[in-house]
């Protein structure tokens, strides 16, 4: 799974040149994907751009790219937040003008207009955001059944469908970053984000540190060294907190194993595992020469090591012979073939002849089958 990781705070390129400090995020509470960014532009006099999500190139912890030049996020709408007050509701239910049809905008030095002696409520404006949306940034609560966990520190989401995917949370004095699953996700609103998780959970969850790649990929390595499984084989790579495992592993016990030490490393903040175990590997041959009229009744050993795949035993004919190695070939995970497979008709071979033509039917008088 490939992700964008919203740094709030991360300074935003417009190609190679800085152009901004990303401010907020702009999301969808209802499908709770990232819609827009916020872009912080200028020094003494800042101005403010919602930018549509779609023209991020990529997005790491630190630094965001976009697909567009400096002056053409100038063309993009300015972001405003305009605050004011109005009754609270049911007040004045019979005067001419009702709670819901009175505001009065706030200003630096005073409302603008006479604030009349009554229960007011203050709302806020996202100026050129839709109603619908929700706007978070750095330090938007979030909140579980028991109270307040913690902030937002980053907001991460899927490359393609921009739907968040983790949630990185700072939590304490001490900063502590639980990484809170989408999943557990209830409720989005700029006033908080209620997830679904209890306090003794909390602790359980991954954490994320801020750290070097190679620093997090060379302890994963020292990790599985100290392991008492082959890991030689294996591939490590990190892309904005996500670590891809590519390569092999003996088996299933092997390949869970390394997904637990890679997520228990510090800076993970999610893993594809994309390990093959040669006894899977082992397994999808056999299935797959056993589905083949071909092959279906000869005697096959399948062994696979590191993808290497070797079949031995014994067959009626050389076309079945080629028939098992071109089958195992197109198996996911090999990586090649070494057929060791003997020729040997045996008493059963002149009766098991009527399956071998449903692959390699008679052609011309003598036909194209061994007898």
């Amino acid at each position: 799974m490939r992700t964008f990781d919203f740094n709030i705070g991360a300074q935003v390129h417009c190609g190679e040149e800085p152009c901004g400090e990303l401010l907020k995020v702009v999301v969808d509470p209802r499908k709770e994907r990232v819609t827009d960014l916020i872009v912080q532009r200028g020094f003494l006099f800042k101005t403010d751009r919602v930018l549509p999500v779609s023209v991020v190139e990529r997005a790491t912890g630190q630094d965001i790219y976009l697909s567009v030049s400096s002056e053409e996020v100038g063309d993009y709408p300015e972001y405003r937040e305009m605050d004011f007050r109005e009754p609270a509701p049911g007040w004045g239910q019979t005067e001419r003008y009702k709670a819901e049809h009175t505001r009065c905008w706030l200003r630096p030095w005073g409302p603008v207009c006479h604030e009349p002696v009554v229960p007011m409520v203050q709302q806020r404006v996202h100026e050129n955001v839709p109603s619908a949306l929700e706007v978070i940034e750095r330090g938007t609560p979030v909140l579980n059944a028991t109270g307040e966990i913690g902030q937002v520190d980053h907001v991460l989401s899927d490359r393609e469908s921009s739907e968040i995917t983790y949630l990185v949370v700072r939590k304490g004095l001490v900063p502590d970053y639980p990484i809170v699953p989408a999943s557990a996700i209830e409720h989005v609103s700029e006033d908080g984000i209620t997830v679904d998780i209890t306090d003794e959970a909390l602790e359980e969850l991954p954490h994320y540190a801020p750290r070097p790649e190679e620093e997090i990929l060379t302890e994963l390595e020292e990790r599985l060294e100290t392991l008492s499984y082959d890991f030689d084989n294996i591939k490590a790579a990190l892309e904005d907190g996500v670590m891809r495992l590519t390569g092999f592993v003996a088996d299933v016990q092997g390949k869970r194993r390394a997904e637990a030490t890679a997520r228990s490393v510090e800076g993970v903040i999610d893993l594809a595992n994309r390990l093959n175990t040669d006894s899977a590997i082992a397994a999808h041959v056999t299935a797959a020469l056993t589905d083949d009229p071909m092959t279906s009744v000869a005697v096959i050993d399948v062994i696979s090591e590191q993808g290497v795949v070797t079949l031995k035993g014994q067959v009626d004919s050389v076309e079945i012979r080629d028939a098992a190695e071109e089958i195992a070939e197109k198996q996911p995970g090999v990586v090649s073939v070494i057929n060791a497979l003997e020729v040997e008709p045996d008493e059963d071979t002149p009766n098991l002849r009527s399956r071998f033509l449903t692959r390699y039917p008679p052609q011309g008088p003598l036909g194209g089958m061994p007898v």
